[in-house]
Parts: C-alpha cells; sequence; structure tokens
C-alpha cells in the first residue's frame, strides 16, 4: 500500500525530512568516536535544524494550499521515493560507509541531499497549485545550496 500525499503533505514531508535528518546526524554524533566527526555531524545537525524551521516558515505561510490527493499512479511514485530519502538505512548503514571518516559522513549526506531534491522536484512537477509548486521550487532551491556546500566541503576534506 502507498501513502496518499497532496501539496499540503509533501510540505510536512520536507518538515520531517529535516526533522529526521537532524535527529540521525545528532545520534550518529553521540556514538562517533573521532572529535572532527562528531564537530562534522553536529554541523550537520544545525544546517538541518535550519532547514527545518525555514520550511515550517514556508508551509505556515502557504496554509491554505489544496489538501487534494494526488491520483493513485503519483502516490505510489511519492510513495517509493519518501521511503528512500532520508538515510534508509539508519546508522548501521553508516557506520559500514565509514562512520568515522568525515569524508564517508559527507558522502552519505550528499546521497540523502540528491534524494530530498528529486522528491521536491516531482513534488512540484505533480502539484495542480501553483503555490505549491513555488513552495516545492524553493525548498528544492535551498538543498541544492546545501548540497553545493556540501560538495565543496568534501573537497576540502578529501584534498587534506
Amino acid at each position: 500500500m502507498f501513502h496518499v500525499f497532496s501539496d499540503v503533505e509533501g510540505i510536512r514531508i520536507a518538515v520531517e525530512m529535516e526533522r529526521r535528518g537532524e535527529s540521525f546526524y545528532r545520534r550518529a554524533a553521540r556514538v562517533s568516536r573521532s572529535a572532527e566527526t562528531v564537530e562534522l555531524l553536529e554541523a550537520l545537525a544545525w544546517d538541518e535544524q535550519a532547514h527545518r524551521a525555514e520550511f515550517e516558515r514556508l508551509a505556515a505561510s502557504r496554509s491554505a494550499l489544496s489538501d487534494a490527493a494526488y491520483d493513485d499512479e503519483t502516490n505510489a511514485y511519492l510513495t517509493a521515493i519518501a521511503a528512500e530519502v532520508v538515510f534508509p538505512q539508519g546508522l548501521m548503514g553508516l557506520r559500514e560507509a565509514g562512520f568515522e571518516n568525515p569524508a564517508a559522513v559527507l558522502r552519505s549526506a550528499i546521497a540523502s541531499e540528491k534524494d530530498s531534491i528529486l522528491f521536491y522536484a516531482e513534488l512540484r512537477e505533480r502539484s495542480a497549485d501553483e503555490r505549491a509548486r513555488e513552495v516545492f521550487r524553493e525548498i528544492a532551491r535551498q538543498e541544492r545550496g546545501h548540497l553545493f556546500r556540501l560538495q565543496k566541503q568534501l573537497e576540502r576534506v578529501a584534498g587534506q
């Protein structure tokens, strides 16, 4: 069975994805033994917290959005994307990727950002409401900015 999405639900999911990302990074920071990695994870958690606050502001400013559900095919597709967006393998997946290695943490964060951008692009494309499309466009723009900063940070870390 798939989740039933609407524009309002898509915005709520955007907020929840940021909340989950923040929680994930904070939990990872608590179990990391590397001071450098803990610092990176805490910074990533703060980024997610800031995004969540901004997305909550966007959601509140668009409270009159349609809550009409998308068609069944769209709901199935968006459900499949949403299920994979925020660190689907959790801390164990990050541990296997090289948990104590800042470059590995950044690669994981970059992958998550790319998945998020795909999700918001699909929501934007599927929405019939121009106001919702603008919200999803802005959320994706902010996530692309975050992706760019993470990629630059990975270049610096990997070049050390």
